[in-house]
């Protein structure tokens, strides 16, 4: 799966998107964001990949979609 979106330091861009001094929603959050997001540790995080947690690579980050987040908790 091709996905149509950059990263940068400060978050993930469509691409051809151009920042403004708007706020950009987050559309992915990185490996230490999502354990925020979920309120769990490292390993947990690990243990809900192995058991189907989707996430995705975007070169050798780890990233997760915000909406994959919200329907797991929604979901379990």
């Amino acid at each position: 799966m091709k996905l149509p979106y950059i990263l940068n330091s400060s978050g993930v861009l469509k691409l051809g998107q151009k920042r403004s001094g708007r706020n950009i929603e987050r559309i992915f959050f990185t490996f230490a964001e999502a354990q925020e997001f979920l309120g769990v540790s490292h390993q947990t995080i690990y243990k809900l990949m192995k058991d189907g947690l989707p996430s995705h690579r975007i070169s050798k980050k780890r990233v997760f979609l915000k909406e994959d987040l919200v329907r797991w908790i929604k979901e379990h």
